[in-house]
This record gives structure tokens, sequence and C-alpha cells, in this order.
């Protein structure tokens, strides 16, 4: 785990991170997608971020930059298109950075966020809320189409 999780509160720090880093390594996850097959029953979701350097935490910049060089769509830690689910429903593109997308650092330390994630004002609770909507909604419809296709008319 990064020196840096021990500034989080209830932050531990362990000798190893139980493989979190390398499983946001590409070659690990194609490797993984090539040997697990997901269920076709369960319908699959993506959400990507990616930002222009400037809406970057300048925590994440080193991360920014050294990924740039292969695909400047990325938010720090990983490119957008290694966030997708191979077969989901892409829902979007989230203008943010890794931290601000998915971590709520300046509910759990103001101090922290001023420190390494300064650009950690992202609406993670709208833009949950949006997802949440979208896919009741699309559940909804598959559902209908399927009763509709099955002689049952119900809505």
């Amino acid at each position: 785990m990064l020196p840096v999780m021990k500034l989080f509160p209830n932050g531990q720090c362990y000798s190893a991170d139980m493989g979190a880093v390398e499983s946001l390594r590409r070659s690990t996850r194609l490797r993984w997608f090539a040997s697990h097959t997901l269920p076709k029953s369960v319908q699959y979701y993506s959400v990507a971020t990616y930002a222009e350097r400037a809406n970057i935490s300048s925590f994440l910049h080193a991360g920014f930059d050294e990924l740039s060089r292969i695909d400047p769509r990325n938010d720090g830690k990983m490119l957008y298109y290694d966030q997708i689910i191979p077969g989901s429903r892409l829902l979007g593109f989230v203008n943010s950075d890794h931290w601000a997308a998915a971590v709520p650092i300046s509910h759990q330390s103001p101090l922290l966020e001023s420190l390494v994630a300064d650009k950690n004002s992202f609406p993670r609770e709208v833009l949950l809320e949006a997802i949440v909507r979208h896919v009741e909604e699309n559940l909804l419809d598959e559902t209908v189409v399927a009763a509709k296709a099955g002689g049952t008319a119900s809505r």
C-alpha cells in the first residue's frame, strides 16, 4: 500500500497491497478477462474518467504524465479504455481524476484533500444518482420488452 494511505483516517500501511496495484495493470486485467467469462445473465455498465492535466489533482500529475505518453485520455491512474468492462454499456465519461470520482476524501479528511486531492470537488452523489436512475430505467425497459415478447404486456 502506498505510504500516503497512512494519512487517511484509520489508514493502515501493509507491507503488501494484496494485489490492488497489480490489478490495475492492463496485462493483469486482460489476462483475467481472457480466463474468466462474465455471466451473460447480468447487465454490466461502465463509467470512465479522464480529464485534462489542469483538472487532475496535483498528487496524480506524475501518473497522468506517465500515462499521457500512451494516451492523454487518462485519470492519473488508468487510461479511459482500461476502465470499461468488456461487453458493458458505456454510460459516459466523467471529466475528473481518479480520486475525485471514486474516493470521498473531502468527507474523511479536508486536510488530506488539500494536500493530495486538490481537485476533489467532484459531485459523486449526483453521478451515483444519475447512474442508478439510468440503470433502473434501462432494466425496467428491458423487462417490459421481455414481457411483451412473452405475450404479457405490463408496465
